[in-house]
């Protein structure tokens, strides 16, 4: 007779954590789905809602829009962080994911700029700053609540999910993008083919949200909430008590946003706008691209589990000095095959440096503060990394007419995450509550 299976508490956890795993990261799939949409038909965008004579200012106007979203992150990241470290986790991880769905769906039925001159692109603004607003929430409310469900010796395998499942996401918007360039005239794509990725928005979000609501709370935040340890105020605890965190946070994340932004967002327009391939090709390259890229970053993620997210990073850096331009060179030769590879490389030091971001990046903080610390260094290190990043690097392209700009950025980015990471980042004292210091 055989005897029946009684799941023990750390058996019970593990299966928790898994399944919080997954909500948040799916969630986070979405989130990044939405935000990426833009950029993957800015070039389609900018004859919409900045029509004009010179094709190169409509396109920096499209990108302005797109970097006006990194503007109000930060304030997101304080709104958001303050609701999961005084409220919970689960909350704000509920309400990020319903701002970012409707701002979504309603730049999708939003008129251009033939229909409601220039009030268009002022919505457009409107609603791009509302997506900036909920993903500055997102990225710290998600990340603190893998980090307080996983076991230690599994944080940053399963933190790692965070941005593999945002690269499926970018997957997805860069597939739709391409598959609806391909499928129809230009247009047809620049009168209402374009609203087609974003008006997916809707069900992905009520699909996210109804998993949301299912979810508790991390048992780390639930411990402090229980014996009334939260913050009362943990924007300014941050500031007073964590500054030389903060600055290390916001370095790491600038790095970061500048690899994701250059490397998997900005190529889309790059290899059209500047290299001279079809919509459709440089769509279905940066689709190819993330999808390796989401492969990678997982493996990533166990690397760190067994030298420290600390190592990962100053690897992911050396990788973006020794490999950013030789990426670039073979992009350079207009060939698809070659640009695919170029691309390919180039994702490398990227899926180092996801992993690397997303392990290190918690470890600076306690619980009490962890969702505000972490939210509002990486927004802040997004306004310039992901914000400024791509405009500056398509104003240096038509200015200089050099097209290797993007890995003179990413190679720069590279020293100076090897600066700060490798001289300042020490061993916290007090490694039961965070690694790093």
């Amino acid at each position: 007779m055989s005897t029946p299976t009684i799941a023990t508490p750390d058996l019970e956890r593990r299966a928790k954590a898994k399944k919080a795993t997954g909500v948040a990261a799916f969630g986070t799939f979405i989130e990044y789905y939405d935000f990426s949409v833009y950029g993957y038909v800015a070039a389609t965008l900018a004859t919409v809602f900045f029509p004009g004579d010179d094709p190169v200012m409509s396109l920096l106007n499209t990108l302005l829009v797109f970097g006006s979203a990194f503007v109000v992150r930060p304030v997101g990241a304080v709104f958001f962080g303050r609701l999961g470290d005084r409220r919970g986790r689960r909350l704000s991880l509920i309400a990020s994911i319903t701002c970012m769905g409707v701002a979504a769906t309603l730049t999708g039925l939003l008129p251009g700029y033939a229909q409601i001159g220039i009030l268009a692109p002022i919505l457009l603004v409107v609603l791009r700053m509302l997506q900036g607003f909920s993903t500055g929430g997102e990225i710290g409310g998600a990340a603190a609540y893998i980090r307080e469900w996983a076991e230690p010796k599994r944080r940053s395998l399963y933190v790692s999910m965070i941005p593999s499942i945002a690269q499926l996401g970018k997957g997805l918007a860069a597939g739709l993008a391409a598959l609806a360039a391909a499928a129809m005239p230009a247009a047809a794509m620049s009168e209402w083919g374009w609203r087609i990725p974003f008006l997916l928005a809707l069900p992905l979000g009520i699909l996210c949200l109804i998993l949301r609501l299912k979810i508790e709370d991390s048992p780390e935040f639930t411990a402090i909430k229980t014996k009334d340890s939260t913050s009362e105020k943990p924007f300014r605890e941050v500031l007073s008590k964590y500054p030389k965190a903060l600055a290390k946070v916001t370095t790491i994340s600038l790095v970061q946003n500048l690899g994701t932004y250059i490397g998997t967002v900005f190529v889309a327009v790059y290899f059209s706008e500047v290299l001279g391939f079809k919509k459709s090709e440089a769509a279905t390259i940066v689709l190819l691209a993330v999808l390796f890229a989401a492969f990678l970053i997982p493996f990533a993620g166990q690397l760190g589990d067994r030298i420290g997210g600390r190592k990962v990073l100053i690897w992911s850096y050396i990788a973006y000095v020794v490999i950013s331009i030789p990426s670039f060179a073979l992009m350079n030769q207009h060939s698809f095959g070659l640009a695919l590879l170029g691309l390919g490389l180039g994702i490398i030091p990227y899926a180092l440096c996801q992993a690397g971001t997303y392990g290190s990046m918690l470890e600076f903080y306690p619980t009490r503060i962890r969702h505000t610390g972490v939210a509002f260094g990486h927004s802040v290190g997004a306004v310039i990394g992901g914000g400024a990043g791509p405009y500056f690097a398509t104003w240096l392209i038509d200015l200089s007419g050099n097209t290797f700009i993007p890995a003179f950025v990413l190679v720069g980015a590279g020293l100076v995450g090897l600066l700060v990471v490798g001289l300042t980042v020490k061993a916290n004292t007090d490694p039961s509550s965070h690694l790093y210091r």
